[in-house]
């Protein structure tokens, strides 16, 4: 009886020890990895919200017939909560590189990420005079 007992297999509790430890290192080893995930989606979200802030406002400039006084200027400041939206329009008489007969619009979206850090996307386009 007794002879059976030790020829009996398994694992000791070493090497349960050990099998933890390496499994908890690799965990820890993905554990950046989440947090830069959270980062980039929550910058992501960020992102695709002041385009479309942007995007509204280009639509809705585009719906105008004529802009007065030039330059048109414009700053909507906690949009959404974080967001800060300026727009301006030129033509040629108040911005030489503007083409003739078109008005340009220049659309700028600013905000303060989540880690303090300043960002801005810029959108400018060209709409046709109409007379």
């Amino acid at each position: 009886m007794l002879e059976i007992r030790k020829n009996r297999e398994g694992f000791t509790i070493l090497e349960v020890m050990v099998a933890i430890l390496v499994l908890s290192i690799g965990i820890l080893g993905l554990a950046p990895l989440f947090v830069v995930s959270m980062y980039g989606n929550s910058f992501s979200n960020e992102m695709t919200r002041a385009n479309l802030l942007a995007t509204d406002k280009i639509e809705t400039l585009k719906g105008f017939s004529s802009f007065s006084p030039l330059p048109y200027t414009q700053t909507e400041a906690n949009l959404e909560g974080i967001f800060t939206r300026q727009t301006r329009v030129d033509d040629s008489t108040t911005d030489g590189s503007v083409p003739v007969g078109v008005y340009a619009i220049q659309i700028t979206v600013s905000w303060i990420d989540q880690s303090g850090v300043a960002r801005a996307v810029d959108y400018l386009t060209y709409k046709g005079i109409e007379e």
